[in-house]
């Protein structure tokens, strides 16, 4: 009986299906079995003809429990493989579901095609309307607009561009950063004039708002001789944006401090930029004893605050953040302050400041 639901004109099953439509494979597949869905899955991996939408349809959820917001939330219905196909289905309607979701790629580090089901969804979310997602829009302006007051009371001009990134501001980071900096002699400047890097805006659709911010983000990185930034969600975005940025770690000394920590890998840091091995070869220099906690590297947990989720529902992102605080035994040392707030952690730059 499955073999008629696949084969179309003798042909077979694998380059039949491909030339159906995207949203007649996904009602097809709603009633296959998930062993039917894998072997045909295994076809549209090899032929390489589907798109990332349908071969997420395709999979039986396999990154299911990799999933830190499932891992919480404990329904399908935000479940990377669901989230996809209610993205893809949406017309009039949108799904609250689609804007459960971290950039913390945790999915694509178990997908044998490495989809990120964050960008994505980022992706599908653009042109929708959704109270959710201008409730999130609203929230994060104004962490910006006091981001913009606090930079106006620091700001000054340099070679090398500060840029803190409105987390920053909101983790109590920006004050020691700007401490470091000066004592460690660096020529640096800050600017009020933009404070963030308008991730809000790219992850929740508002790709409008997203351009204009992008090109005031250009304009500003052009009179620098190079940026450093706190986030890297900042240093992410402004590398999307063809900005050379690093994090601000690579302008510290190693200062001899000691003493047992954990650090945490920040997703983005570690996923998507690759930055693993440097932050542990500074606290290392800094005599500090290293002891990884459960996840870490390429496979760390999230910490729950990331990217729009604890704009869109604060209580499932604490929730997140309390399981992550579970793992560790040690003081817990970061280098993101969306993960410094969400699990009560030091920074690596609070370190050094306190022993200049």
């Amino acid at each position: 009986r499955s073999r008629t639901w696949w084969t179309r004109g003798g042909c077979s099953t694998g380059v039949c299906f491909l030339t159906l439509s995207p949203k007649l494979v996904a009602r097809l597949l709603a009633r296959a079995d998930a062993g039917t869905k894998l072997r045909l899955a295994k076809v549209v991996f090899k032929l390489g003809k589907a798109d990332d939408v349908v071969k997420c349809m395709l999979c039986p959820n396999m990154c299911l429990y990799m999933c830190p917001v499932f891992d919480v939330e404990r329904r399908l219905t935000v479940s990377p493989s669901v989230k996809m196909r209610l993205a893809y289905f949406m017309e009039e309607e949108v799904f609250d579901a689609i804007y459960h979701c971290l950039p913390c790629d945790a999915c694509k580090a178990s997908c044998p095609m490495e989809i990120s089901v964050g960008e994505k969804l980022a992706e599908a979310r653009v042109g929708r309307r959704s109270k959710l997602a201008e409730e999130a829009a609203r929230k994060a302006e104004e962490l910006m607009a006091e981001a913009r007051r606090e930079a106006e009371r620091e700001e000054r001009d340099g070679k090398i561009l500060y840029f803190p990134g409105c987390r920053t501001f909101e983790a109590g980071l920006f004050k020691p950063t700007v401490e470091a900096l000066e004592k460690l002699g660096v020529d640096f400047a800050v600017s009020s004039q933009l404070v963030c890097c308008g991730m809000p805006y790219y992850e929740l659709g508002f790709r409008e708002k997203f351009r204009e911010h992008a090109k005031e983000l250009r304009k500003l990185a052009s009179g620098y001789k190079s940026i450093v930034s706190s986030c890297p969600h900042c240093i992410y975005i402004m590398r999307k944006l063809g900005i050379e940025a690093n994090h601000v770690m690579k302008l510290l000394k190693p200062i001899r401090i000691g003493g047992d920590i954990s650090y945490h890998d920040p997703c983005i840091l570690a996923r998507r930029l690759k930055v693993v091995e440097e932050p542990r070869r500074l606290l290392e220099s800094m005599g500090f004893k290293l002891h990884e906690p459960p996840y870490s590297r390429h496979e760390t947990y999230c910490c729950g605050y990331g990217g729009i989720y604890r704009l869109v529902d604060r209580g499932y992102a604490e929730r997140i953040a309390e399981a992550r605080r579970s793992h560790f035994t040690y003081e817990v040392v970061t280098t993101c302050p969306a993960c410094k707030m969400a699990l009560k952690a030091k920074d690596i730059i609070e370190l050094v400041v306190m022993e200049l």
